[in-house]
């Protein structure tokens, strides 16, 4: 007689068991979607189970795909429990009878969890200045200067930038290039509403993800968004000095998948200013031979109004749509009246006399936007597709009248000179159209290295038109002055595609190095003599090849949980701009014109940075920040304006462009950020230095 031990039997029960599962020969398989969007689900638990004993015993199980379907296989015979469980929804459970329902089960619904979303509100509030070698962020949703003004006063309180005039912004004395939530735009910053700015960042030295036109940096403006289910809205209205006064209604719906925004925007103001220039002429041995004296009232009367349509459509969670369209139009007239006087050298009164300038200038700018972003399964793999077009309309339209009298020995008025008062009337406008495409992939291949590819395609197609009439005295009708006007059709493209790899290395080192390639030109014809103007590069014969080769190369290494260091190196180009390549007569005031010169071609910008960043937290709750970068940029073949005296009457100074050898400057820029609950104070000092060299021209 045989024995055998209870062990022995219970191993060949399970044995059974197993033997009879793998052999059974039934099969299942559906599709798990969300209970509220009816949107397939992936990475869905589904399993299996047989009541054995009071207990569930796993039979199989499997996860869904990125399309939410599931398939398990050879399941044994009988009545089963099929379990569906995914986090943040709630777990669904079902009797299933094999063979009977062997097959498709069709679609399988969860519903999401509603009551875990109620049970916590996270709130969290930005730091207002976030400072990483990379960029300065500025958090500046809640800072007072954003009520009721726009993004050009907005930015004058940003350190390192400095606004001029007329409006332009500069990084370190260089132009810089503005974007809005990433993407270059064709707005000037008095026509962005400072009331839609969630934060503004700055990056001093954009590697190649960026356009290579980026000399002067980049400003980033990330307007706010609507991130609140249901109905949202802000309206505002203000009046100030200066008859100043602005109003802004917001209006934002969020349900679903869609998310819809309408903004409007009104700034008026008129602010006066006021000039002076004092100018004392010498001979080539130092001796005083005249002086020129004018103070100017200036009053910049402004309209801007912009409207903006947007709408976001998650079409399932891995890709969203994005449609927005912009209307945007007012004027920006530049109302002036200048009192100028000629004296001797021994300070007699010799001339004097008036010019006053009163533009009529407006405008209107309509764009659509056009984006896609996907994200792949892979964390941290996506695409994402721009596009825009922009179609714009500027007014070339003002008055001029200028007065010139000499002084009469012993009389209380003076003379008229000769061909004096003089009137001009400026007409014209232009008309252009600007598309962009652009579209970047980020594919990681581990958690430490990835790469990113993008292409961009940008066209500027303009016609321009500027008239400068002249009406003297003894005549009745205006004739035109073809050699102050323009009236020209030119045709802008840059054509540019990049490869950027980065990687985290060990002792917390990491790099970021690319290569990007731009193909650009300008072409332009003259409507009045056919003559033609631009530039290729490369050229259609294979030359300036390498002019078109955009690197760079950044590393960076944390010491400590406060401190880090980093090295960056680029290359970059600056194209003529509208200035540079205007041959139409820009005139502050009589004895200053301003002509461009449509012969000047891109200069080429070589920068070097390197930052240190240490951060000091007190006991107390208050923080010290220190960001110091010291840089050095060379300018290659660079654009500068060129002054002379006029040839035919030599008091008076023509600014003009031309390319000359190089533009070298180096020095250090210091930001010092301490924070203390709501209160921050900040502090920023750079100090530089400016060489120019030049081959043709000397002073």
């Amino acid at each position: 007689m045989k024995r055998f031990s209870p062990l022995l039997l219970l191993a060949c029960g399970l044995i059974s068991q197993v033997s009879q599962a793998q052999t059974a020969g039934n099969t299942i398989e559906g599709v798990v979607v969300d209970g509220s969007t009816r949107q397939p689900m992936p990475f869905v638990t589904v399993a299996v189970y047989r009541e054995s004993n009071q207990k569930d015993s796993l039979l199989s199980g499997s996860q869904t795909t990125e399309q939410g379907r599931f398939t398990l296989t050879k399941l044994p015979a009988g009545v089963l429990k099929m379990r569906l469980s995914f986090v943040g929804y709630q777990s669904t459970e079902r009797s299933i009878t094999l063979p009977g329902q062997a097959g498709n089960l069709g679609t399988l619904s969860l519903s999401p969890e509603t009551w875990l979303l109620k049970e916590v509100t996270v709130q969290g509030e930005k730091a207002a200045i976030e400072i990483t070698p990379e960029k300065r962020v500025f958090n500046v949703s809640k800072n007072l200067t954003t009520v009721g003004g726009t993004a050009e006063s907005l930015l004058r309180n940003v350190p390192s930038l400095t606004i001029d005039e007329s409006g332009a912004a500069s990084l370190r004395n260089m132009p810089t290039t503005i974007y809005v939530n990433g993407k270059p735009t064709q707005l000037t910053l008095a026509q962005i509403p400072a009331n839609q700015i969630e934060s503004v960042e700055v990056i001093s030295n954009p590697s190649v993800r960026y356009e290579a036109s980026a000399t002067g940096g980049i400003v980033n403006l990330v307007l706010k968004q609507n991130r609140l289910p249901g109905y949202n809205g802000l309206a505002s209205v203000g009046l100030g000095n200066n008859s100043r006064c602005d109003a802004t209604v917001n209006l934002d719906w969020q349900t679903g998948k869609w998310n819809l925004t309408a903004l409007y925007s009104l700034n008026s103001t008129h602010n006066p200013l006021n000039g002076y220039v004092n100018r004392l002429s010498r001979t080539t041995n130092g001796t005083s031979t005249a002086f020129f004296d004018q103070h100017t009232d200036i009053s910049l009367n402004n309209l801007f109004q912009n409207g903006r349509l947007a709408a976001d459509y998650r079409l399932n969670t891995r890709n969203v749509f994005s449609v927005a369209a912009t209307v945007v139009g007012g004027a920006f007239n530049t109302v002036s009246n200048q009192q100028y006087s000629y004296h001797d050298a021994a300070q007699n009164l010799l001339s004097y006399g008036s010019r006053s300038t009163v533009p009529h200038n407006d405008y209107t700018n309509l764009g659509l936007e056009l984006d896609w972003k996907h994200q792949f399964v892979r964390k941290g793999q996506e695409l994402r597709l721009m596009t825009s077009f922009t179609r714009n309309q500027v007014s070339n339209a003002g008055d001029w009248l200028t007065t010139a009298f000499d002084v009469v020995p012993g009389a209380s008025t003076g003379q008229a000179q000769a061909g004096y008062p003089l009137r001009n009337r400026i007409d014209g406008q232009i008309i252009g159209s600007q598309r962009l495409f652009q579209i970047d992939y980020v594919h990681p291949l581990s958690e430490t290295a990835k790469w990113e590819l993008g292409l961009r395609s940008f066209t500027y197609v303009r016609d321009q038109q500027y008239f400068f009439n002249e009406r003297s005295p003894d005549s009745t009708t205006y004739s035109l002055l073809p050699t102050y006007s323009q009236n020209a059709r030119i045709s802008e493209t840059v054509n540019g595609a990049y490869a950027l790899y980065s990687q985290k290395l060990a002792h917390q080192l990491s790099f970021e190095a690319g290569l990007r390639l731009e193909q650009s030109s300008l072409h332009g014809a003259s409507r009045f003599d056919g003559s033609t103007f631009g530039y290729d590069y490369p050229s259609r014969t294979g030359q300036n090849l390498f002019q078109s080769l955009f690197p760079s190369l950044s590393v960076s290494q944390k010491l400590d949980q406060t401190s880090e260091w980093s090295l960056s190196l680029s290359r970059k180009v600056g194209r003529p701009n509208f200035r540079h390549m205007f041959v139409g007569i820009q005139s502050n005031d009589r004895q200053n014109i301003t002509i461009g010169n449509p012969q000047v071609r891109p200069e080429f910008v070589n920068t070097a940075e390197l930052s240190y960043s240490k951060t000091w937290d007190r006991k107390s709750g208050s923080s010290l920040q220190w960001l110091a970068t010291g840089y050095y940029i060379y300018e290659d073949h660079t654009i500068k304006p060129i002054v002379h005296p006029l040839a035919t009457d030599s008091s008076i100074l023509v600014t003009t462009f031309q390319n000359v050898k190089a533009d070298i400057r180096y020095g250090m820029d210091h930001t010092l950020t301490y924070t203390k609950g709501p209160l921050t104070l900040l502090a920023n000092l750079n100090a530089y230095e400016v060489i120019l060299q030049s081959v043709d021209v000397t002073n």
